[in-house]
């Protein structure tokens, strides 16, 4: 029921993406960010106090969904369209937030659980998200009708208009590549703290591994977008899906504390190198005419996968009792997501 929960947000989050990323086109970031700050915040607050399932749900599924889709796509979006020559390097610092949300407050919810309780852990995040996330949102601005840097081919110029990005190819290899990935890695991180322990991990340990995996992830994201701004992004993309389905591979045969301590970075690096370059795409790709809502869209198909790993990955294991079958599960959608992304290229305007 939990792991359903969080399905349910992952559709959620990316239907209301277009959405908010069309918001973003029209009237700016930082109206959509403000709303996304106060759902986020008030998601958290209102978990504090639940005490049946319907309001887990809700709360969760739909009000903190709406949070994180009216933040990370039109955020993304944003920074693409501020940055042309030096694109893949803004992507990875910005991603990079991420990662040091998860190094910081994965270990700190692990220990306010254990101390103070879980309804304290929520609302203390939730204080934490009213009285810093919301007051920065001023500080985001639009960015000016021609990017910073160098104007290529993909540019406003001579952008795809929405409906032009998904009559190509290249937009649905793009998100079916990105779609299996997710499902590989939300099906592990959704269910990792759990995992852990169910191999004899101690809790606050498990949360100070689950730390480790935000920090790996911190140095994938910026390492890979300053090396896609040099070597390619399709390159450092498809290095880092087949680093991620060898951390996997390696995680699958772990058994002992050492072995954690081992896959927890190195998987923060393989998916973080990913997550840092692959929201540079629908800008490179399709230009900055229509960036917020082609990003979003992606984004739905996206949560495809990000709804069906964690809800697949716990059901297997209520049926087996054992999470090896979800990380084999995880180990094929990568390989098929690597398969997908070696076809991806460049599109030229509606191909069919």
């Amino acid at each position: 029921m939990t792991a359903a929960a969080f399905s349910v947000y992952a559709i959620s989050h990316d239907v209301f993406a277009p959405v908010t990323g069309w918001l973003t086109d029209r009237f700016g970031p930082r109206v959509t960010a403000a709303m996304g700050g106060l759902c986020l915040a008030s998601s958290m607050v209102l978990m504090s106090r639940i005490t049946s399932i319907w309001e887990f749900y809700l709360y969760y599924a739909l009000l903190f969904g709406l949070g994180i889709a009216a933040v990370y796509a039109p955020m993304m979006a944003t920074v693409s369209r501020w940055f042309t020559l030096k694109r893949g390097l803004a992507i990875g610092l910005t991603a990079a937030g991420l990662g040091v949300g998860s190094l910081v407050l994965s270990p700190l919810a692990a220990w306010l659980i254990s101390s103070c309780g879980w309804r304290t852990a929520y609302l203390c995040v939730g204080v934490m998200a009213f009285a810093i996330f919301i007051p920065i949102t001023v500080l985001i601005k639009r960015a000016p009708s021609k990017s910073l840097g160098v104007e290529g081919e993909g540019e406003p110029s001579k952008g795809f208009s929405f409906g032009e990005a998904l009559r190509t190819r290249a937009f649905w290899i793009f998100s079916l590549s990105w779609l299996f990935i997710a499902l590989a890695l939300w099906a592990i991180m959704v269910h990792i703290v759990p995992l852990l322990t169910d191999r004899e991990i101690p809790l606050t340990v498990a949360g100070f591994l689950a730390g480790l995996i935000g920090g790996g992830s911190l140095i994938g994201r910026i390492g890979a977008g300053f090396l896609s701004d040099r070597l390619g992004r399709k390159l450092i993309l498809l290095t880092s899906y087949i680093f991620q389905l060898i951390m996997l591979i390696w995680l699958l045969f772990s058994t002992e504390m050492w072995m954690f301590y081992v896959f927890a970075p190195l998987f923060g690096i393989s998916f973080g190198g990913w997550a840092g370059v692959i929201a540079a795409f629908p800008a490179d790709y399709f230009g900055s005419r229509a960036t917020g809502a082609i990003f979003g869209f992606s984004m739905i198909i996206v949560g495809i996968g990000g709804a069906i790993g964690p809800y697949v990955g716990g059901y297997i294991f209520d049926i087996t009792h054992s999470y090896g079958y979800a990380i084999g599960m995880s180990i094929l959608a990568t390989f098929v997501g690597i398969v997908l992304a070696s076809l991806l290229k460049p599109p030229a305007k509606v191909v069919f």
